[in-house]
């Protein structure tokens, strides 16, 4: 098993964070992003809370490759807490589709500053973990720990970037000057979007914990 924790800060007030957490997709450094599609939302109390499944592309190595028959997609469930009394978001996500090689289960908080209102800390934690046996769950826990680290690095950058367009647009900012800003083609969203919908069909028990 793999653990990963990490934080970073947005300098947006809280308020801002929370309106732009439904819009943190497309962005250009989310491409491996293809569709969200909400499969729940009620609200609990002072609390909304959210299911989403999400398609992404699937990139591995050679030897990762040799347990997962080519599949290039998978599929991510996001089950998110907002509490506007308590500033808080609260996000957890796991992954549905290739469980049998690794999971992956993460948990984001989203939470004011105490120090500076004007600011939100967002704090990470990830367990990766693979049931296979015979030496391989080393090497593709290692695989998947290093590609959760370059897409956590990945995140913050998108979600600040959309900030930034949203609260900031005529600031010249780093994330808005990127060549080209071609988040992802027409035809892989629509692609992603017929996979997840077919995934769904196919396992609606896994979307349900």
């Amino acid at each position: 098993m793999k653990y990963h924790i990490d934080s970073s800060v947005f300098n947006f007030n809280w308020e801002q964070v929370a309106i732009s957490f439904w819009q943190r997709y497309p962005n250009p450094f989310a491409k491996h992003v293809l569709s969200e599609d909400v499969i729940s939302r009620r609200v609990v109390g002072q609390e909304l809370h959210t299911k989403r499944l999400l398609s992404k592309t699937n990139k591995m190595t050679n030897f990762v490759k040799k347990f997962s028959r080519g599949e290039t997609f998978t599929f991510v469930v996001e089950e998110s807490i907002v509490d506007p009394i308590r500033r808080l978001i609260t996000t957890y996500t796991r992954n549905v589709a290739m469980q049998n090689i690794v999971s992956v289960e993460e948990k984001v908080v989203y939470k004011q500053d105490p120090q500076n209102k004007n600011m939100v800390v967002c704090e990470r934690k990830a367990w990766i973990y693979s049931p296979l046996r015979f030496g391989a769950s080393g090497p593709v826990c290692s695989f998947v720990h290093q590609r959760f680290k370059n897409n956590a690095v990945k995140a913050s950058n998108g979600f600040r970037f959309v900030l930034e367009n949203m609260f900031s647009p005529n600031e010249q900012s780093q994330s808005a000057n990127i060549p080209g800003q071609i988040y992802m083609s027409k035809e892989m969203m629509t692609e992603g979007a017929k996979k997840a919908t077919e995934y769904a069909k196919k396992h609606p028990k896994v979307l349900i914990r």
